[in-house]
């Protein structure tokens, strides 16, 4: 694994006058196939992605496929755990983007999302979430770059609209974190379940409606 640098690969911005183009800088893998992957470790369908990613790698690396893994964990020791359940990482290029500069710049909205980039260094096909079932499309889809057999035309990227005080979809590990539950500790919640579901589930359990007898 190349120890590349974010900031080593951010491009300057445009004037605000022109369309904001991608971060991303390709030059390290010109004239290669590049899968850009956004994953975090709260990021459930990704621990089904990357052993797919693994074996792409695997397979298709020789042929020169390179896959840039980009992390967008705030808490780094989470981010460490989930890689060392992955064996086979070690063979991605990684980059972590914690501040979501990379995923804003490319308009992402679901997790994960993905990226492919043709041997031109041009954006091809974006994949939003991962589903096992369809990995064999993905797989054509980087058969056919490899073999140039991609499509004419660049996607337009766009950067991600302002949610205002909304949540991106690369901060929802705020919401993943067990301490943002409304009942966190496992002793509160059985105790809660003991009482709004005893005798007749007078209050009808959690809900606001109520429901039951009302002989509690």
């Amino acid at each position: 694994m190349l120890g590349y640098s974010l900031a080593a690969l951010l491009v300057a911005a445009q004037p605000a006058a022109t369309a904001p183009q991608p971060a991303l800088d390709l030059t390290p893998w010109q004239g290669k196939v590049v899968l850009v992957d956004f994953w975090a470790s709260w990021c459930a369908p990704c621990r089904q992605s990357f052993p797919w990613m693994v074996r792409m790698r695997q397979q298709y690396g020789p042929q020169g496929l390179v896959v840039v893994t980009v992390d967008l964990d705030e808490d780094r020791d989470a981010a460490a755990r989930f890689l060392a359940e992955q064996p086979g990482a070690a063979v991605f290029e990684q980059l972590q983007d914690p501040e979501g500069h990379l995923a804003e710049a490319y308009g992402l909205s679901v997790m994960p999302s993905s990226l492919l980039f043709d041997r031109q260094g041009r954006p091809v096909h974006r994949q939003e979430g991962f589903r096992a079932e369809d990995a064999g499309a993905y797989e054509q889809r980087i058969a056919f770059l490899l073999a140039g057999r991609g499509p004419d035309q660049a996607l337009a990227i766009a950067p991600a609209a302002d949610v205002g005080l909304g949540v991106r979809p690369w901060e929802r590990g705020l919401l993943a974190d067990p301490a943002m539950q409304l009942l966190a500790n496992p002793l509160e919640a059985e105790m809660d379940d003991h009482i709004y579901f005893s005798k007749e589930a007078s209050s009808g359990g959690r809900g606001f409606g109520g429901g039951g007898c009302g002989c509690n």
